[in-house]
């Protein structure tokens, strides 16, 4: 990605003898190397600062912290200090490791090294840590002029938003009219005869609603499931229309009921995802759902007019 930008900071006093040195060691003897890998990226790649010092031995060498986040570069690892092979100085390094999100020269906002020695203290201002941050987009998209904005799309009137209204309002009161006069036929004990002549009826009722085609898919399926439900109840007394989803499906599973239980439960979990998780259904699969219903009504229907037959033959 481009070679690694180097600063090496040697500040010396006036040469002292070799004796004077060793005996009063002092902080500006320090050298301090920063370098930076690679020195070229691209946005969010992670480079690399390390920070080298070799200072005297009885120094003490304090790193800067990580800094937070700041000028769109972000730090990704905590600091880790290295230490240097044994010798005659301390030679400590510590790495930081940061990605850039913006593009052109960035930098991490270090701050400086301090080295002490003999209660003397010295600071190193670390200036030569950014690295040059390239766009990730290719380059013949530089160029390149949007087009305007188009003008936005007009609104329909205000009549027919009326239109949209009352309609709806017109949908839901005749579907809650319906749910309200089911109820009140089928109302009473369940081993009421003729459960199938009530359902046809409540279908017949459904068909002129056509609540689908009016905008109410959810409707449509969940008034459906409620003549299922009704239906079922009727002839299995267990079955109230009244329990919850996963009640009626663990108790549909005892029973002898004369189709696969797992087809009525898998219509019944979907009408309790339409019902109370207010799940998205089309047109097209709340007729499907709708038809699906009938279908088990019809098959429960001609399975029980089948068991009647065997019970009356002698």
């Amino acid at each position: 990605m481009g070679s690694a930008s180097v600063l090496m900071i040697a500040l010396a006093t006036t040469p002292l003898a070799p004796s004077a040195a060793a005996q009063s060691p002092d902080a500006r003897a320090a050298l301090i190397t920063v370098n930076v890998t690679p020195a070229t990226v691209t946005v969010g790649e992670r480079f690399t600062v390390r920070v080298r010092v070799r200072a005297p031995k009885v120094a003490t060498i304090t790193f800067p912290e990580v800094p937070a986040a700041a000028s769109g570069v972000d730090p990704v690892d905590p600091r880790s200090i290295e230490e240097g092979p044994p010798g005659d100085v301390l030679d400590r390094t510590a790495v930081y490791s940061f990605v850039a999100w913006d593009v052109g020269p960035q930098a991490p906002a270090l701050g400086p090294v301090v080295v002490a020695v003999a209660g003397r203290e010295r600071r190193f201002a670390l200036s030569a840590t950014g690295v040059v941050v390239q766009s990730l987009l290719p380059a013949d998209t530089t160029e390149r002029t949007p087009r305007g904005l188009r003008a936005p799309v007009p609104l329909p009137g205000k009549l027919w938003q009326f239109l949209v209204i009352g309609v709806t309002f017109a949908a839901l009161l005749a579907w809650l009219w319906w749910r309200r006069h089911v109820r009140r036929r089928l109302a009473g004990d369940y081993t009421k005869p003729d459960p199938w002549a009530r359902a046809r009826e409540a279908f017949v009722v459904l068909d002129a609603l056509a609540l689908a085609d009016a905008g109410e898919p959810g409707r449509h399926v969940i008034a459906h499931v409620d003549v299922l439900r009704e239906y079922i109840a009727r002839r299995f007394p267990e079955l109230k229309a009244s329990l919850d989803a996963a009640t009626f499906i663990a108790l549909l599973a005892t029973l002898d009921v004369p189709l696969p239980a797992q087809r009525i439960a898998s219509l019944v979990e979907r009408d309790g995802a339409v019902r109370f998780a207010q799940a998205d259904v089309s047109a097209d699969e709340a007729t499907e759902l709708a038809g699906e219903a009938r279908d088990i009504v019809a098959q429960m229907q001609l399975a029980h007019e089948a068991r009647q037959r065997a019970i009356e033959r002698p």
